[in-house]
């Protein structure tokens, strides 16, 4: 059996039972501050629901991951019905790029600039490409554009100024529901979102297995 100090706080019969697996001396430990236990947990919890809400910012990012690096062929623009085309999707798109309706924006820390244009003969479809590619004649008059396929919607508040810059500048009958093709995007180029999302949940576990062990514990 184990010595306590003079003065030490008595211990609790179970802990005086020698075949006790549990050390007395930790027994006679005083229990965390109740205080100190609640922060933690509105800690725990908060870390939880910022883990979700990450996990669930790239979960498109996630879905276009998974898809096979091979492009859907959907044909001429011009020839395109809005209500049967895919969202979220790798797509290659045949068109004429109309330049003159183009609209030209910075993004990034560094200022990737990139540019966004309608196809000729329809406005259900846009395509957006680095400014870059404009500048080597042999990609400015290319007509065929491969990319990932999604709504100005979807797209979020990011596009939103780009959206409202063709349809009120250029009056251009853009919405959130026009489609637009993110060229030399392939799904393996968002691999990154499922390590991202792999990492996410398991915060999530790893919190949720704490809340569980914590509130599984017998009291002493």
């Amino acid at each position: 059996m184990s010595h306590l100090e003079p003065g030490a706080p008595p211990l609790p019969p179970a802990a005086l039972d020698k075949d006790a697996e549990l050390d007395p001396e930790l027994l006679a430990l005083p229990a965390p501050p109740r205080g100190r236990r609640l922060w933690a947990m509105t800690l725990m919890a908060a870390v939880v629901a910022l883990a979700l809400g990450l996990a669930s910012s790239v979960r498109s990012d996630m879905a276009y991951a998974l898809l096979p690096n091979r492009a859907e062929l959907l044909g001429d623009a011009i020839q395109l019905n809005p209500a049967t085309l895919p969202s979220n999707a790798f797509v290659l798109v045949r068109g004429t790029p109309m330049l003159s309706n183009m609209v030209r924006f910075e993004v990034g820390l560094f200022g990737a600039e990139y540019v966004v244009f309608p196809l000729a003969g329809q406005r259900n479809v846009f395509v957006q490409l680095p400014a870059e590619a404009l500048r080597d004649p042999r990609t400015a008059a290319n007509t065929e554009f491969a990319g990932r396929m999604v709504t100005f919607g979807e797209l979020g508040g990011r596009f939103r100024v780009v959206r409202e810059f063709l349809a009120q500048r250029l009056e251009l009958p853009v919405t959130a529901e026009t489609f637009l093709v993110v060229a030399d995007d392939p799904p393996r180029g968002h691999a990154w979102s499922l390590f991202f999302g792999a990492f996410c949940l398991s915060i999530v576990g790893l919190n949720v297995w704490l809340f569980s062990r914590w509130f599984s514990r017998k009291p002493a």
